[in-house]
């Protein structure tokens, strides 16, 4: 039996080539719907990364803005302490 054999079988009769076609029109379907919901998985995941890298920059800015106010007060602090020991030594 040879590929041509095989094709005339299936055109020869005309229900089992619709059937092929019906369910390879199902199989179609149901590759465009897995691939509409990858592409709004990508777009939803994009969308996501783009939110958190955001979130991630202000989250390092207020940590930086933090660290600096605690150096300021540390030097606040010490500055006051020279002040009272030097007070003390009068």
């Amino acid at each position: 039996m040879t590929i041509g054999d095989i094709v005339n079988t299936i055109t020869a009769t005309p229900e089992i080539a619709s059937d092929i076609l019906v369910v390879l029109g199902q199989i179609g379907l149901w590759l465009k719907t897995i691939g509409v919901i990858i592409l709004i998985w990508l777009i939803f995941h994009v969308i996501n990364v783009l939110f958190n890298t955001k979130r991630t920059k202000e989250v390092k800015n207020i940590k930086e803005d933090i660290i600096r106010i605690e150096e300021k007060i540390d030097k606040i602090l010490a500055n006051q302490e020279k002040k009272k020991s030097k007070d003390r030594d009068d």
